[in-house]
């Protein structure tokens, strides 16, 4: 099993319009994997809460030194990502929505979670990591 990316890594300033950039690449990066479409993109969906997640609530609004950290690679029976940020959750008390609840907002773990094989979130004072793991099935 070949792939064209087995380990991939970027910084990106943590801003709104930065959020598109980050997803982009993470579609660049899983393109060139054995791994299904359907995968392919349930990847995309988590990555893409987890990075909004991380631009959203890390840092205080105004912040202009926050990063995010995109990290990818690959083992022989899963694909692994993990967003990284050194900011502080700015919504204290907040919780996730709760499954089949109809709220507007909080809902972007509960989608990770349905999207992806695992989530492991973890806070620290010193930042969140959001670790996602997909299996691989390779395209038939």
């Amino acid at each position: 099993m070949t792939d064209a990316v087995e380990f991939a890594r970027a910084v990106h300033p943590a801003r709104i319009g930065e959020a598109k950039r980050m997803r982009h690449e993470a579609r660049e990066w899983l393109a060139g994997l054995e791994l299904d479409q359907d995968a392919r993109e349930r990847v995309l969906i988590a990555v893409s809460e987890a990075v909004e997640n991380a631009v959203e609530h890390a840092y205080p609004e105004g912040h202009a030194e926050g990063t995010v950290e995109l990290t990818l690679w690959c083992e022989e029976d899963a694909v692994n990502v993990r967003v990284t940020d050194n900011g502080t959750w700015a919504e204290e008390g907040s919780e996730p929505a709760a499954y089949g609840s109809h709220a507007a907002r909080g809902r972007g773990i509960v989608l990770m979670q349905r999207s992806v094989d695992s989530v492991a979130i973890r806070h620290t004072p010193s930042g969140t990591t959001v670790a996602l793991r997909q299996h691989r099935v390779p395209e038939a």
